[in-house]
């Protein structure tokens, strides 16, 4: 996984297969907190929820954040593209 740094140096092709790892990663993320906080019938304990759901906005925000910083780039690099 990259970093911003990372990001300013990298080519249009790397980017996007960056973006596309990131949302691969978002859509994991999204499917393992169905898969937990959707559960019927299982009882989890309220602490345990509080934790999951804390869990689970950390990374979908890492995730989102992640893939606004990649399409900033790309932007940029179109911008200096066009230039």
């Amino acid at each position: 996984m990259a970093d911003a740094v990372t990001f300013d140096r990298m080519t249009r092709e790397e980017l996007e297969r960056e973006l596309q790892a990131a949302q691969e990663e978002l859509d994991e993320v999204n499917e393992m907190r169905l898969a937990v906080l959707g559960q019927m019938g299982v009882h989890i304990g309220m602490v345990i929820l509080k934790q999951y759901e804390n869990r689970f906005a950390r990374d979908l925000k890492r995730c989102e954040e992640r893939m606004a910083e990649i399409r900033a780039r790309l932007v940029a690099l179109e911008r200096e593209q066009r230039q």
